[in-house]
């Protein structure tokens, strides 16, 4: 991708980018980094357009939902528990149709007509950490470097041949157990015998390998001790800016509140609205996660005295 700005344009050798006055050189870096966005959010970024879900028993659990995640950014996703953000990730992932509207994942589309899976999301470049790690992040029964492969087995570096290499799996759990500090670092040991903390730093090790475009991260610390979130934060912040771009669903609002850079609100299956981090608080995610739309709670507030 070749990056074109004004500042950028008049640089034609080392020293003339090396002699720009100090100004111009932060005005050039916010330039590059707009562009930078701009242009893969056209390629690398989410795009839910009009999603909806009906299940099998005929109850709508996602509708008319529209957003857009654009790299280098975290976007939360904030509601109570059982609101669709659950549909909303699978639909996301490839692992549920939608029954209406498109997903677009770089030049992936996702529609009704054209449904996905795991697999072609993944190499779409999405990583997905699910909200339940022991019924969709790991096999309880599975020794860890099994769990550290799962939806991976088919990459080259995993098999010889036509069969798995097992040196290749276990240098390469190893190698995340080191990176994510997982303890105990032994590849063998089952991975019902980790503590949640640890059990969800192997997942994220293993969503992270390969640095993905687009990461879907669903309750990143719930059942988790506090050493393990402050290390999942760190994860979660330096993939945005390496330029990652992420949905981040908790029903924690103290984490969305810190992580997100932008704040989505779901109620019903529906977004109520959008707010940027900065303007967010418990008082109106609470409203909002309750089906007041923003526009009222700010109202409200002014009404009150109330800079909300």
């Amino acid at each position: 991708m070749a990056l074109k700005t004004p500042i950028l344009d008049t640089v034609n050798s080392p020293a003339d980018l090396k002699n720009l006055p100090l100004d111009r050189l932060r005005t050039l870096a916010d330039e590059v980094r707009a562009e930078t966005i701009d242009a893969v959010s056209v390629t690398g970024g989410h795009l839910g357009a009009g999603l909806g879900v009906v299940d099998s028993a005929g109850v709508t659990r996602l509708h008319d939902v529209s957003f857009t995640v654009r790299a280098g950014e975290i976007v939360g996703l904030a509601g109570v528990s059982g609101n669709g953000q659950s549909e909303l990730l699978e639909v996301l992932a490839g692992l549920r149709a939608p029954t209406t509207g498109t997903v677009r994942l770089g030049d992936m589309e996702i529609a009704p007509d054209r449904p996905s899976n795991g697999a072609a999301v993944r190499a779409a470049g999405v990583g997905h950490v699910p909200e339940d790690r022991h019924a969709m992040g790991m096999v309880m029964d599975f020794d860890a470097k099994e769990s550290a492969i799962l939806g991976h087995h088919m990459d080259d570096r995993y098999n010889a041949g036509v069969l798995t290499d097992p040196g290749a799996i276990e240098e390469a759990c190893r190698a995340k157990m080191e990176g994510f500090d997982v303890r105990p670092p032994d590849p063998s040991l089952k991975s019902s015998l980790f503590s949640g903390g640890n059990q969800q730093k192997l997942v994220l090790a293993r969503e992270l390998d390969g640095d993905p475009k687009i990461l879907l991260v669903g309750q990143p610390t719930r059942g988790v001790d506090i050493g393990a979130i402050e290390f999942i934060h760190r994860q979660l912040v330096a993939m945005r800016d390496a330029g990652a771009a992420i949905l981040l669903v908790s029903v924690e609002l103290d984490e969305i509140m810190g992580l997100s850079d932008r704040i989505l609100v779901m109620c019903g299956g529906a977004l109520v609205g959008e707010l940027p981090a900065d303007e967010a608080d418990e008082r109106t995610l609470g409203l909002m996660m309750a089906n007041v739309p923003l526009s009222e709670i700010r109202t409200q507030g002014r009404t009150q005295g109330d800079p909300a």
